[in-house]
């Protein structure tokens, strides 16, 4: 079909298409853009270079309704990504992604096991936190699985990040820095769901998004 008659169709029918051609059952690697002297173009779907018209349709679709990977974060595996480079990443990508930044919503990273504080002689296992914004305002974290504490975003976030996918990615990064901390499995006293608390004195993060980490 050329652009031309792909045009022409009425925009409900023309967005069903679009649809099918660049959404994913799986997800969708984030490229390792760590590295500054590499030059690594964006993989996006083809249509997305037909015209303008379609570019914006088809990359609004593209990164709003598919799940993104952000990476593995540890320091015990060579394919692992160390914090800093995680942070890296994160900034080059939002930075090639522009304005279509704003479309995403459903992103996933894994923060490995050993990234915990323990000494209780048992290793934790890995973390598969999932971060899901939905157009209604409703912000779905999990962690395994599971609904995992929110309350520590500070007010406005999750509007701000369900509006916003740049917003949303920030929340993301912002948790995986938590990680710098001595930190283990806690439950909140608010919500009942786990979350992330601190061994010792804590120490101010002042994050943008999130609330200092409680201290245990």
């Amino acid at each position: 079909m050329s652009k031309a008659s792909l045009l022409t169709l009425p925009g409900e029918l023309r967005n069903i298409i679009i649809r099918d051609v660049v959404t994913s059952s799986s997800t969708i690697n984030v490229e390792p853009l760590c590295e500054n002297w590499t030059q690594i173009k964006l993989h996006q779907p083809a249509i997305a270079f037909v015209c303008k018209t379609l570019r914006n349709e088809a990359l609004s679709i593209f990164y709003a309704e598919n799940r993104f990977f952000l990476g593995k974060i540890g320091y015990h595996d060579h394919n692992d990504i160390r914090l800093y480079d995680f942070n890296l990443r994160m900034n080059r990508w939002k930075d090639m992604l522009g304005l279509y930044a704003k479309y995403l919503s459903r992103l996933s990273m894994i923060i490995d096991g050993l990234c915990y504080a323990w000494d209780d002689g048992v290793m934790p296992g890995d973390a598969m936190y999932e971060m899901e914004a939905e157009s209604e305002g409703k912000l779905h974290f999990k962690m395994n699985g599971r609904l995992r504490c929110t309350c520590r975003l500070k007010e406005g976030v999750v509007e701000n990040a369900c509006r916003d996918g740049r917003v949303l990615l920030d929340v993301m990064q912002e948790y995986s820095a938590s990680y710098c901390e001595a930190v283990r499995e806690g439950c909140c006293n608010k919500c009942g769901l786990s979350r992330l608390e601190k061994f010792g004195r804590t120490e101010v993060t002042h994050q943008r998004n999130w609330e200092d980490i409680v201290t245990c």
